[in-house]
C-alpha cells in the first residue's frame, strides 16, 4: 500500500511546490475594501475569534498524512530547507517507482533490503522535516517575546 502511496504523494507534492501565491493591497474607495495586485505588500489576512483564540478564517487543510503536512507547514513559512528536503523526498519516491517497476525481476532478498533502505531514508527525512517545523515554531515564539 505505501508502495502505492509514495509516487502519488511526491507528484501531490510537487505541484504544491509549484503553485505560486498572489500578493494583494488592500485599498478602501468611498467606504468599501477592494483587493489590488501589488508587489511588496503582505496579503490582507482576516482573522476571526473563535474560544477566545485569533485562528485565520482559512486554515490550511491536513491531508491525513504527517509527513506531507510537515512538508507543507515548511512551505507555508517559507523555510530555507524546504527545498532540499522535497528534492530528498522526490529521490525516495524515485526509489519507491524503481522498486515497482523492477518487483518482479529482482531477488527476493535484494528486493526485501532496498524496501527496507527506502523505509528508514523515508522515516528518517520525515523526522527530520518535523524537527525543522519545532524550530521554525521556536523562532516565531521567540519573534513573540518583542510584544
Amino acid at each position: 500500500m505505501l508502495l502505492r502511496v509514495l509516487p502519488i504523494m511526491a507528484v501531490v507534492l510537487l505541484s504544491a511546490c509549484s503553485s505560486g501565491t498572489n500578493k494583494h493591497a488592500a485599498t478602501k474607495t468611498s467606504g468599501e475594501t477592494k483587493q489590488t495586485a501589488a508587489v511588496n505588500p503582505q496579503p490582507v489576512i482576516k482573522y476571526s475569534r473563535g474560544n477566545s483564540k485569533i485562528v485565520p478564517v482559512n486554515p490550511v487543510i491536513s491531508s491525513n498524512n504527517q509527513c506531507v503536512d510537515h512538508f507543507n507547514f515548511l512551505r507555508q513559512a517559507g523555510e530555507k530547507k524546504y527545498h532540499k528536503y522535497s528534492q530528498d523526498y522526490i529521490k525516495i519516491g524515485e526509489g519507491y517507482s524503481f522498486l515497482n517497476v523492477n518487483k518482479n525481476i529482482m531477488d527476493n532478498d535484494a528486493k526485501r533490503v532496498y524496501t527496507m533502505k527506502l523505509d528508514m531514508k523515508l522515516d528518517t527525512l520525515c523526522s527530520v522535516v518535523n524537527y525543522a517545523g519545532y524550530k521554525v515554531i521556536q523562532e516565531k515564539i521567540k519573534e513573540l517575546y518583542d510584544i
